[in-house]
């Protein structure tokens, strides 16, 4: 009875066309956000690393960090810690800033920050508010960095992160579109 019960529920969402929207407990001002996948999305709250299952509902803490380490997912989706030292320079000659990656130093003089890791490429804005912002992607394989333009904000259309003026927060979706996003899965699955 309990089964067909969540089955007409899911039936009754869907047709209501109603956007979805849930607390996620126990997150309140998180320093990032990360979509592992259409499943999980990782919270950087202080020291701890959270991963929520967005489909289980379930939020655990999954490891910590120090003050100074950014947090990113390597090419297997697994957590990676970039340290970030920022240093006072007499000349241009001189680096201002290194990142610390699975011990590999890359050192840069533009005082930069990181805002995303993901595989092989750091992407970096300026650090310090009163400059000029601009943007970097950094191979960290060969330690390359170049400017780019203004990066734009990268989230599932479907599935997104909102915080509101408390701090709490919580995952909105649309029903309907969840429901396109698993039929076009499964149809690329079978095809």
């Amino acid at each position: 009875m309990e089964k067909i019960l969540i089955v007409l529920g899911m039936i009754f969402e869907l047709i209501s066309g109603q956007p979805h929207r849930e607390l996620i407990p126990n997150i309140v001002n998180p320093q990032q956000v990360i979509w592992k996948d259409m499943d999980h999305v990782i919270f950087v709250k202080d020291a701890d690393i959270f991963e929520y299952n967005t489909v289980e509902k379930k939020l655990e803490n999954i490891g910590t960090r120090k003050p100074n380490e950014f947090v990113g997912l390597d090419g297997n989706k697994n957590i990676v810690l970039c340290g970030i030292e920022h240093f006072l320079i007499n000349s241009k000659d001189e680096f201002s800033t290194i990142f610390t990656i699975n011990g590999k130093e890359l050192k840069f003089f533009p005082t930069i920050r990181p805002i995303s890791l993901d595989s092989d490429t750091i992407l970096a804005v300026t650090a310090l508010d009163f400059l000029e912002q601009h943007y970097y992607e950094i191979s960290i394989a060969n330690g390359e960095m170049k400017e780019i333009d203004q990066t734009k904000d990268i989230e599932y259309q479907t599935l997104y992160v909102q915080k509101d003026f408390l701090g709490n927060v919580y995952l909105n979706y649309d029903t309907r579109e969840l429901f396109r996003y698993a039929i076009r899965t499964l149809k690329h699955q079978l095809d």
